[in-house]
């Protein structure tokens, strides 16, 4: 982290804690043409302040970050940084130019979209979910609580994170996105989720007076059958269906004949 905050940039903890803020109301103005311009110009826009002290240029600056510009909302703050980096070196005239800048937005912008996407909307929301309706049926409302805390916690974490690893590597940012981390947690995530899934489903068709370990031992053999099913390479869309149909049956059977 002390690397983010080198001497030799212009820009400061307090201009970077500005435009982590400015992130949280990036999708605060959409658009049919440009979709996420004027969010990415008004998160950009503490550094223009800093950047350019005169106005036609700041107003350039404006414009140069008006342009379309499309990409997950969780890691725009990724390409803020990256892009508050190359804006330093285009004023100090190294390497960088604007053209470079609005390709680079245009190309980053469809890679964060890609795998953001599958992280936050695909994999940790169903995740947080889960968990949440596990708590609720013990603890009630605190399942609410533990689905926003799942869900948001890590996401502000990482938006930071995102955010001074893209100062500090600017174009190079490519490595934060090669990086599978993400897609180690995403598998993570899934597994135990359908595991959890499995069991809720199976729970809720037993009835109230199930016993555990028959819902334990049904959920158990739903995510085999499952896991199964996708290791021969059947497309989700079956599994989901086989999947239900076989909680329908399991359930069943505990609530009329064990119970």
């Amino acid at each position: 982290m002390d690397a983010v905050f080198d001497t030799s940039k212009k820009l400061t903890f307090l201009t970077l804690s500005n435009i982590y803020l400015r992130s949280f109301f990036f999708q605060g103005s959409f658009s049919v043409k440009d979709r996420q311009n004027m969010g990415f110009a008004y998160c950009m826009e503490p550094v223009g302040k800093v950047l350019y002290k005169n106005i036609a240029d700041r107003k350039e600056f404006n414009l140069r970050h008006l342009e379309f510009y499309n990409g997950n909302p969780f890691m725009i703050t990724l390409v803020l940084g990256a892009v508050a980096n190359m804006e330093e070196r285009l004023l100090n005239n190294d390497g960088i130019e604007a053209l470079d800048v609005s390709r680079f937005k245009t190309a980053v912008g469809k890679a964060t979209g890609s795998l953001g996407d599958r992280f936050f909307w695909r994999t940790l929301r169903p995740f947080g979910l889960v968990i949440g309706l596990l708590l609720a049926i013990q603890y009630g409302l605190w399942g609410i609580l533990a689905f926003l805390a799942i869900f948001n916690v890590p996401t502000m974490y990482l938006k930071w994170h995102w955010l001074a690893a893209g100062y500090r590597l600017g174009p190079k940012i490519v490595l934060e996105l090669k990086d599978h981390s993400l897609d180690r947690i995403s598998s993570m995530m899934e597994t135990l989720g359908g595991m959890i899934l499995a069991f809720l489903t199976v729970a809720f068709l037993s009835g109230r007076n199930y016993g555990l370990s028959w819902v334990t031992a049904g959920a158990t053999g739903l995510f085999i059958l499952s896991a199964i099913l996708l290791k021969r390479k059947m497309h989700h869309s079956i599994v989901f269906s086989i999947g239900a149909g076989a909680a329908i049956v399991i359930g069943l059977f505990i609530s009329n004949v064990l119970n």
